[in-house]
């Protein structure tokens, strides 16, 4: 597999291509080792010169694993355990680079958003295969782990930009965007958005 770790583009093919000869066992081990050789805490840190790469990464891991998960009704709960690994170690990428990364906050309001959006519906989608009658035990014990390793990478990246200090000349400070993403979610749980 050409992994192309910081160029450009995440060479990512779609799931459901099986042209592609897409490995998602693979990809698994892709990400993996990106934790353990570049993200890792025995790394040294990311310089911010470097920070596009890594958000260009980020970004496509978010738009081609984050973007939407399976319903209780549309497959079944081995169907998605293959997927539910993937999105793990995309998870655990997503939070080491904001943890890893220099600079990682200034001008990415945008990911940090669509972070933001595509996790909550990641716990809104855990929380109905949660509530349906799911015949393995261990598999809703799992769910549960899933969803609190989903609210942890959440707050991380939400704690991360709320701590983020304003580069001089910046139009906007991270917390002011942070305080604006809190208030729209909350407008949407009352209903007012």
């Amino acid at each position: 597999m050409n992994t192309g770790l910081l160029s450009t583009q995440l060479p990512v093919p779609n799931l459901g291509d099986s042209q592609s000869g897409y490995n998602p066992a693979e990809f698994i081990v892709f990400l993996r080792s990106l934790n353990d050789n570049h993200l890792g805490d025995h790394c040294r840190r990311i310089p911010s010169k470097d920070k596009n790469n890594w958000t260009t990464i980020v970004d496509g891991l978010v738009d081609h694993f984050l973007r939407s998960f399976y319903l209780p009704d549309a497959v079944s709960w081995d169907g998605v355990q293959e997927r539910l690994e993937l999105t793990e170690a995309t998870l655990e990428v997503i939070r080491r680079v904001f943890l890893r990364v220099d600079g990682i906050f200034t001008g990415s309001e945008v990911l940090v958003r669509k972070i933001f959006v595509r996790l909550m519906d990641f716990c809104r989608v855990l929380d109905l295969w949660i509530g349906a009658i799911v015949e393995n035990i261990d598999g809703l014990s799992k769910l549960q782990e899933y969803r609190e390793m989903v609210m942890t990478v959440l707050i991380s990246v939400l704690r991360g930009l709320g701590n983020n200090n304003p580069v001089p000349g910046q139009q906007r400070s991270a917390c002011d965007s942070l305080r604006e993403m809190l208030s729209e979610g909350l407008e949407v749980c009352h209903g007012k958005l």
